[in-house]
């Protein structure tokens, strides 16, 4: 995924954060998921890759375009 770094991606929340860690909860509201289905276009960073990283089993990203 590190490929995607400089890029326009989209984020989707595909299963609900309930039964997570509050580490991982935090890492989805500072990336403004909350439900299952939402989405997020956002610039591919450092710190979003980081934050996508420990949690590929809640996030499907994609690259814009």
């Amino acid at each position: 995924m590190s490929q995607f770094i400089g890029k326009q991606v989209v984020l989707t929340l595909k299963r609900s954060i309930i039964c997570t860690t509050p580490k991982h909860r935090a890492f989805m509201q500072t990336l403004g998921l909350k439900r299952p289905g939402d989405t997020r276009e956002c610039e591919y960073t450092p710190n979003v890759h980081g934050m996508v990283k420990l949690v590929p089993h809640l996030i499907d990203v994609k690259v814009k375009g």
